[in-house]
């Protein structure tokens, strides 16, 4: 380090290091953190890269220090959480973060963010599969239990608030849901898949008792949502302007034809837009559909809601067809389940049908692995004959 006095300094680019001059020649880098509000005197380096090396830990020593004497609650963490992280999610994930986060803060809201750990979580989860997520006060044995893939939601969304608040808001130091565990899950702790598909028999007796529903909407839902592959959310949040009831379509060398009506989903779960279709009696349904005048720009709005208010699915109405259909264990999300098998059985490949579904990740597509593997071995005996000769 420099001796001599120096006779003057300058700023750097870097905020609380300053160049020693002595003569017009370099002597040094002194920092001064206590400009920036840190509790640590001066101190001069000979490189920059140790100076800011020092200043970095500085920092880092007094992000701890605040953190530790932080008296935010995780009520402040959920609604500093609402205001900036919320906003972003597509509306089906806004809707059932909100429900999930009021519940957390029944439960550990008044906690300080120091104090929520692993076992506080598995106990309110634990809580949540016994007694259901009822906000009111339930006597024991009244309400309906959680399953585990629910019990599972409720934790990623507390754990969404944890990870933003250690990694951008600094408030805690580690996300204590995201310490690892070599602990494997019991059978009673993994999430069972859902694999349920309609057989020809129960689709008919059910679109029967659809189109007898006092709901007009629900025979033409149900039947776009089995032929489209659409969430329920994303087909309620379908708007006239997105919707191509006549498109042309141009396979191969062929002149263009007219395919089937095809809509554009915006901002849907996993936030990629995509082009879903409906092929067959849905593109039926939907040109017969949009000979009505309606005031709302939703498709499937009812016809006394408001023209800006987003429609929800007739799930009461669903039910009520399920029941004269005897089927206790369909549900509208099923349906889409239905259509991937479907679309698979016909030819289609994985990644296609990830397209298609609107799945980002792998291990969403993974269930229907063995389904595709059974068409794709018709590749395979093909390569067997060509080396056979």
């Amino acid at each position: 380090m420099g001796t001599k006095k120096a006779e003057r300094t300058e700023k750097t680019t870097y905020p609380g290091i300053y160049k020693r001059l002595y003569g017009g020649k370099l002597v040094g880098y002194q920092c001064k953190p206590r400009r920036l509000g840190l509790d640590a005197p001066s101190k001069t380096f000979d490189r920059l890269t140790d100076a800011r090396t020092w200043l970095e830990q500085q920092h880092a020593a007094g992000r701890r220090a605040a953190v530790g004497s932080s008296k935010a609650t995780l009520n402040d963490a959920i609604d500093r959480y609402s205001e900036e992280e919320l906003p972003k999610l597509a509306l089906s994930d806004r809707r059932n973060r909100e429900r999930h986060l009021a519940w957390w803060r029944t439960r550990l809201g008044s906690r300080l963010l120091q104090e929520v750990g692993r076992s506080d979580v598995r106990e309110a989860l634990l809580c949540l599969r016994q007694s259901g997520s009822g906000l009111r006060p339930m006597a024991e044995g009244q309400g309906r239990p959680a399953k585990l893939a629910t019990a599972n939601r409720y934790r990623a969304s507390l754990s969404a608030v944890l990870s933003v608040a250690a990694e951008e808001w600094e408030w805690i130091q580690v996300n204590p849901l995201h310490k690892g565990s070599r602990r494997r899950k019991a059978k009673g702790e993994r999430e069972v898949e859902r694999d349920r598909v309609l057989l020809p028999e129960e689709r008919e007796r059910l679109w029967k008792e659809c189109r007898r529903s006092r709901d007009p909407r629900l025979y033409t839902l149900v039947v776009c949502l089995y032929a489209s592959g659409a969430r329920t959310g994303e087909l309620m949040a379908l708007e006239w302007t997105r919707l191509q009831l006549y498109p042309k379509i141009r396979v191969g060398a062929d002149e263009p034809r007219e395919g089937s009506p095809q809509a554009t989903v915006v901002d849907p779960k996993n936030g990629d837009d995509r082009v879903i279709y409906f092929p067959g009696e849905a593109g039926e349904l939907l040109r017969a559909f949009a000979k009505v005048p309606r005031l709302s720009r939703y498709i499937f709005a009812a016809d006394d809601a408001p023209a800006d208010a987003l429609p929800t699915f007739p799930r009461m109405a669903f039910r009520r067809a399920r029941e004269r259909a005897r089927l206790e264990d369909v549900r509208p999300h099923d349906l889409r389940h239905c259509w991937a098998c479907h679309l698979l059985d016909a030819g289609a490949t994985l990644p296609q049908l990830m397209v298609l579904g609107g799945w980002r990740s792998v291990a969403m597509v993974r269930r229907y692995a063995s389904r595709a593997q059974r068409h794709g071995s018709d590749a395979v005996e093909a390569l067997a004959r060509h080396l056979g000769g």
